[in-house]
């Protein structure tokens, strides 16, 4: 068997064993992992927590660290095509071998465990611990663990040896679990912080203050990154972003990123600051290796160019605050040119709000949804949404892979956006696209 046909049998199992839904809440996972031998207590730690840029932040991190010599695991959540980019050290995805013996060592735990007879762990509950248990096998210098959702009741949030907590820019995401004011929502991220700890928060006018008492409350040593830096000089293209970065006494250095995006100098300067911080832990970290390890940072699905040659572009941004980003990169990227949007949204996401942000692009939306998946919005109600907001609309499709060789049949540059599962069906079906 392959192993992308592995990883998708390993998916199947995991769902097979877990409880449905979302249920926050750290008492099962603690459980299981003390039975397991506390594995989260095994390495050092990088948490990351936030709303949008957790990803790319964690991605820029990782690739600071080993530029700097370490052996390190990233961990991070959703997977795109397959579970096994769920999980990498140095470079490397964990085997799907390594995945099933974890998974068995978890199943044998809950069959002999009289707990877990009305207490199953959810879905990511199980993808963390089994991630949890190979890491600690693998003993990596450092693990980087991005948060799923939230952070005070996230499964990452059970990590034990953390060096660092970062929180990267908040915003309204997931309301329904983690409340419905901008600071509810910050509450839940800012108690990842741990006691003793440094906490890297990127920073903003109106949270600022909560950060700072939330740190005295958790013992926490805090930096806002706002306040310590300032990003000068950024440009912006296909090809990615090059920035300078000032500090409070005027000291200038001036990095490249390769991710794409008007807010790319923001996660890519996030993650050399974290990286900063780490020094005293990790001394093998330079300027020299922070320049290079933000120069080869790798992450999939956030404005990704998939062909600069139209261009044609992806997006997983799924709430208002992603959508604003997308719309200035568009304009800041594209100026003047009109685009042709495949969208694709989540019942559950602000959807309305979201494509608000798209008024001022020059853009025709091909509205879609995401096969198999009963949280999609169905095509045509994206339509009536996108329409309602005042945009223009250019038909509706069942299938994304109908919508995107409609657009790609007009000459405009093209980018898909609205949620992570379009951008996993689309590189799962790229070879089924024509025209580019």
């Amino acid at each position: 068997m392959s192993e992308k046909k592995e990883f998708a049998e390993i998916e199947k199992k995991l769902q097979a064993m877990t409880s449905p839904g979302i249920r926050p809440g750290l008492a099962r996972l603690a459980k299981l992992l003390l039975e397991a031998g506390t594995p989260q207590d095994k390495f050092p730690a990088v948490h990351i927590a936030g709303t949008n840029g957790k990803g790319s932040t964690a991605a820029s991190l990782y690739s600071i660290l080993r530029a700097s010599g370490y052996k390190t695991a990233l961990y991070t959540s959703p997977h795109l095509v397959d579970f096994s980019e769920r999980l990498e050290i140095d470079g490397e995805r964990i085997s799907s071998t390594k995945w099933r013996g974890a998974i068995a060592e978890i199943e044998s735990i809950i069959g002999r465990t009289p707990f877990f007879s009305e207490n199953l762990p959810t879905y990511f509950e199980l993808t963390t611990a089994a991630a949890m248990l190979i890491t600690a096998k693998e003993e990596p210098d450092v693990a980087i663990f991005e948060a799923g959702m939230g952070g005070r009741l996230d499964a990452t949030n059970i990590l034990g040896d953390v060096r660092l907590s970062v929180i990267v820019p908040i915003g309204l995401d997931h309301m329904e679990y983690l409340g419905g004011t901008l600071a509810k929502v910050a509450a839940e991220k800012f108690a990842i912080m741990r006691r003793g700890a440094p906490a890297l928060f990127a920073g903003s006018k109106e949270l600022n203050a909560q950060f700072a008492a939330a740190a005295k409350s958790s013992g926490a040593v805090p930096y806002i990154f706002s306040s310590l830096r300032r990003i000068t000089d950024a440009s912006y293209s296909l090809r990615g972003c090059d920035f300078t970065l000032a500090d409070a006494a005027g000291a200038k250095d001036s990095y490249h990123t390769p991710l794409v995006g008007t807010f790319q100098p923001e996660n890519a300067s996030l993650a050399v600051t974290a990286a900063e911080l780490l020094a005293k832990d990790f001394p093998k970290i330079t300027k020299q290796t922070i320049k290079a390890g933000a120069a080869s940072a790798v992450w999939q699905g956030r404005m990704e160019v998939v062909s600069p040659r139209r261009p044609f572009i992806i997006d997983g941004g799924h709430n208002p605050h992603a959508m604003r980003r997308v719309a200035q990169t568009l304009k800041t990227l594209l100026p003047g040119r009109r685009v042709n949007i495949v969208v694709a949204m989540m019942k559950d996401k602000e959807v309305g709000r979201a494509l608000a942000y798209l008024r001022g692009v020059d853009a025709a939306l091909f509205c879609t949804q995401v096969p198999g998946s009963a949280r999609s919005l169905d095509a045509y109600e994206m339509k009536r949404a996108a329409e309602a907001e005042g945009l223009e609309t250019a038909g509706g499709y069942d299938d994304p892979v109908e919508a995107i060789n409609a657009a790609l049949a007009l000459p405009s540059p093209l980018l898909c956006c609205g949620s992570l599962f379009l951008v996993g069906y689309i590189k799962e079906h790229i070879d089924e696209l024509r025209g580019f």
